[in-house]
């Protein structure tokens, strides 16, 4: 079934379901929901400016909240994944490489950011979410398609935003101190720990988060020894050289000066040292990769500012960032290599915000400068250092109509970006010793989100994006890639339209039901992707026209008081449209075609036994299907089908989380030759105090 048949259908389901709640509203008499006031003034100190509030936006997102991970043993691909839209990508267990879609935008496409920090930097390759710890992780913001004007620039697929742990006075109180410590272990001799301290002894307050986590990944694969028409040299065997270690800390100290103006101190610091396995499983591989991070910030956030009564925020950020990849015995890439890659950021954004009755006026300033050092560490090579200069501001306004009814919001973003490119090389293989390059752009967006009822809502959106080629596209990079210095940027335009139900009751059979039904549309000149040759080395390269077309769908439900159900799907669309023959028409490689995700929860209701309290069941469905791994789509992926289940239980003050992933232990891999775990078992604890 094509996208446009499969957008009739869903629409006239979504009419149906319409009909069927406006019947069902009239006979039960529905609990109203609150009217959101806007005012000069935050209502909430935990939501501060800069903040993006999601009821102001047209954009389509959603919230993972740390109550669904946790006390559980998941990373952020494993969380983020079951989302409409997402798409993640990963070279193996626990811990390994893993990169994010969104509406079938590569993993370069999508803007990461940690509270508000970009995260993708000019070395590029994608953001890695194997980096990031769960354990000070308090919500993960999605924007799907148009970014939200708090963040400094546009991409094509959309925006994530990892906010942070942050102190919460009017949860905890002036003088409250909150801890609490968590310990993990399973399958692969996989192991977890984690503590924090939240305190506000006065105007002070400050917050510690500490982690640990470590795992083997050494389960059972099935290599074929490179064979893959011959079964008769196949052999099941431990995956050799996937170990990996980390460690995260997170700081951050505030101080509220009076009663609208505070500054805020983060620092963040992050190692993994882990093992890379070679494409045959050698046991007498030893590749390795060393990542250290850094990210610091300070922010003053002053409000009620003036007879306008403005809000601002503005922010200083460094981030640092070192790998060190060691392949001295050549069993990864092109030769031997051990090369270390330094990437520092200095940045600066000022946001300031005017709110009325009729508009949300803002307006954001940001620049940075950053610098990308590889060392050839075996002297067989002399890089160059090179550097990025980028500019960018921008104005939005929502308009608000129709007593609040209608919301209208245009932008206007500008950019700027400056390259000084020192260790360049052409697509002839000639040296360049020194490009200078600038590139600006414009990209206006607008969104249109109308409240057709307390319970329904419409949204509408389309913007233009810009992205410059990273480094990584333009240079290569460890033995995978060679580089391109010839690239273009992409441009284009991503476009989105659909409706939101949001229904509550005070019927005993159904609580609350939620529906979403959107269509997207992306269409990108001089599309920057990657192609591989017989070696499996791979350059990236300009597509002339490139679109994306897809539905998101999803639905969700509260019902006989102890049961939760949710159910995503996704049909994506994505056609090369370069006009060379052995590309034009087929599917972009890495994406797949469609996509499911259910879940489904029961509560366990109070024991009567004294230590023993609530409890919860649940287990969730994930299937992809349609996706090839190469671009004349000669390489079709299997289809992902994987299983989840588990129970957690509170006993006094802990919470204990057992379960299983993968039950049905499905050998899938993202990228080819490079398998998923199979079954495997975790259990957690966790204690607050």
């Amino acid at each position: 079934m094509n996208i446009r048949l499969k957008s009739q259908v869903l629409f006239l389901c979504a009419a149906f379901c319409v009909s069927g709640s406006v019947g069902f509203a009239e006979s039960d008499k529905p609990t109203t929901l609150d009217t959101i006031v806007v005012t000069a003034q935050k209502p909430d100190k935990i939501v501060r400016t800069g903040d993006v509030n999601q009821e102001e936006i047209p954009v389509f997102s959603s919230v993972i909240q740390r109550e669904s991970y946790e006390g559980r043993m998941e990373s952020l691909s494993e969380a983020v994944e079951k989302e409409a839209g997402v798409q993640v990508r990963q070279s193996g267990g626990l811990g390994s490489f893993s990169t994010m879609s969104l509406r079938g935008a590569s993993a370069d496409q999508v803007m990461i950011f940690m509270d508000g920090i970009p995260l993708n930097d000019a070395s590029g390759g994608g953001v890695d979410l194997s980096n990031i710890s769960l354990s000070d992780v308090e919500a993960i913001e999605i924007y799907r398609g148009t970014t939200p004007f708090n963040f400094g620039k546009a991409s094509l697929g959309g925006a994530v935003n990892i906010r942070t742990l942050r102190h919460s006075p009017l949860e905890r109180g002036q003088g409250v101190c909150q801890t609490g410590a968590s310990a993990g272990f399973g399958s692969y001799d996989t192991r977890k720990f984690s503590a924090f301290v939240s305190h506000k002894p006065s105007k002070w307050d400050y917050l510690i988060a500490a982690d640990y986590l470590h795992s083997d990944n050494d389960f059972d694969m099935l290599n074929d020894n490179g064979t893959q028409w011959n079964s008769s040299d196949d052999l099941w065997e431990k995956r050799q050289n996937a170990q990996f270690d980390q460690h995260n800390v997170l700081g951050k100290l505030g101080y509220e000066i009076e009663e609208h103006t505070r500054v805020d101190m983060v620092s963040q610091w992050f190692d993994k040292y882990q093992g890379l396995p070679s494409w045959n499983n050698s046991s007498w591989g030893n590749t390795s990769l060393d990542t250290k991070r850094n990210i610091s910030s300070l922010t003053l956030t002053a409000d009620n500012l003036g007879s306008l009564k403005l809000n601002t925020r503005t922010r200083l950020d460094y981030s640092w960032k070192q790998e060190e990849y060691d392949d001295n015995g050549g069993h990864i890439g092109l030769g031997e290599q051990h090369n270390r890659y330094v990437t520092e950021r200095f940045g600066t954004d000022v946001f300031v915000e005017w709110l009325n009755e009729h508009h949300i006026l803002q307006a954001n300033l940001n620049a940075g400068y950053e610098t990308y050092a590889p060392q050839d560490l075996l002297n067989r090579t002399t890089p160059h250092d090179s550097s990025r200069f980028s500019y960018a501001m921008g104005i939005q306004d929502s308009v608000i109509l129709s007593d609040g009814k209608l919301m209208v919001t245009p932008g206007l973003r500008y950019s700027l970006i400056q390259d000084s490119l020192d260790s360049a090389e052409s697509a002839w293989g000639i040296h360049l010793e020194e490009i200078n390059d600038r590139k600006e752009s414009f990209s206006p967006q607008i969104g249109v989100k109308y409240q057709a009822a307390q319970w329904l809502v419409f949204k509408a959106n389309a913007a233009k994006y810009f992205r410059e080629p990273s480094f990584f596209e333009m240079f290569g990079d460890r033995g995978f890639f060679t580089g391109n210095p010839d690239l273009k940027p992409e441009t284009g335009i991503n476009t989105d339209i659909g409706a939101e139900i949001r229904y509550q009751t005070q019927n005993k059979w159904m609580q609350r039901i939620s529906l979403n039904l959107i269509r997207f549309n992306n269409n990108a000149d001089d599309l920057i992707t990657r192609v591989y040759d017989a070696r499996g080395i791979g350059k990236s390269a300009n597509i002339a026209k490139a679109e994306i077309d897809g539905i998101e769908a999803g639905i969700s439900a509260e019902f006989l008081s102890y049961f939760r159900f949710s159910l995503n799907a996704t049909w994506q669309d994505t056609e090369n449209k370069s006009g060379i023959k052995a590309f034009d028409g087929k599917q972009l490689p890495g994406r797949f075609d469609t996509a499911y995700r259910g879940r489904i929860e029961a509560d366990v209701p109070d024991t009567p036994l004294p230590p023993l309290k609530r409890g919860k069941l649940w287990a969730e469905y994930i299937r992809e299907n349609g996706m090839y791994y190469d671009s004349a789509n000669l390489l079709a992926a299997d289809a992902k089908n994987e299983v989840n289940v588990g129970i957690s239980w509170l006993f006094k003050s802990f919470l204990l989380n057992l379960e299983a992933k993968n039950i049905n232990d499905d050998r899938y891999e993202d990228f080819n030759g490079y398998p998923m775990p199979g079954r495997a078992w975790y259990f957690n604890v966790q204690y607050k105090f």
